[in-house]
């Protein structure tokens, strides 16, 4: 099984657009896995550095909900996505196959689910960590790949944790460094927790962090 970045990002929100792709852009710059110069599509870090702010500054200027600044921003995405995606193509070029150095990438990874002749749980991720993401109301979401997991599922709580009544689920990814959640209030307490998903369902979930949203 050959791992492939995922590159479609027509499905994301113009804000979850601009922290994924915002992402990507830090995780390349001064990555050690994947120095330029890039192989095979001529791309530079400048060049989508440039491209991302273009569509970052656009996306603000169309805050205001003027049609002229929306076409622009729409235009400055496409731009953007089209670079992300030639990326994507060196990356995978460059890598070889090897999850470890893709997963460096700030790209989520696209892979089978991991089949397992086992009924037992996943155990509980480790290296669970939550921080503030780039935008306001959101939050990036890091824990070390867990072996056997073929995707993992966020939950978030607002009240008591240890009423399960209280947990909502937040979002799914297959990629564990790097799952943002979005759509938070700014001053809000929030608690989240997270675990792993084989074909024999989820597994076990992670203590809860609490967090303040900025």
């Amino acid at each position: 099984m050959q791992a492939k970045l995922i590159v479609t990002f027509d499905r994301l929100s113009t804000s979850d657009f601009l922290v994924i792709s915002g992402s990507i852009v830090n995780a390349m710059t001064n990555n050690d896995h994947f120095k330029e110069p890039w192989a095979g599509q001529g791309l530079t870090l400048d060049q989508l550095t440039r491209a991302y702010t273009a569509y970052e500054e656009a996306y603000h200027a169309s805050l205001t909900r003027d049609t002229v600044k929306i076409a622009q921003r729409n235009a400055t995405r496409q731009a953007l996505t089209e670079i992300l995606k030639r990326l994507a193509l060196s990356l995978e070029l460059m890598a070889e196959g090897d999850v470890t150095a893709l997963a460096t990438t700030g790209f989520e990874l696209r892979h089978d689910i991991v089949r397992t002749n086992s009924n037992e749980l996943l155990p509980a991720p480790t290296d669970f960590r939550v921080t503030h993401g780039q935008l306001s109301g959101s939050l990036d979401v890091h824990v070390a790949r867990l072996h056997g997991a073929g995707s993992y599922e966020v939950h978030i709580a607002e009240d008591n944790p240890n009423l399960e009544s209280n947990w909502r689920h937040a979002i799914s990814s297959v990629n564990s460094l790097h799952i943002i959640v979005t759509g938070l209030t700014p001053g809000q307490n929030y608690w989240l927790r997270i675990r792993g998903l084989d074909s024999n369902g989820g597994g076990v979930w992670s203590d809860p962090i609490s967090i303040i949203v900025v």
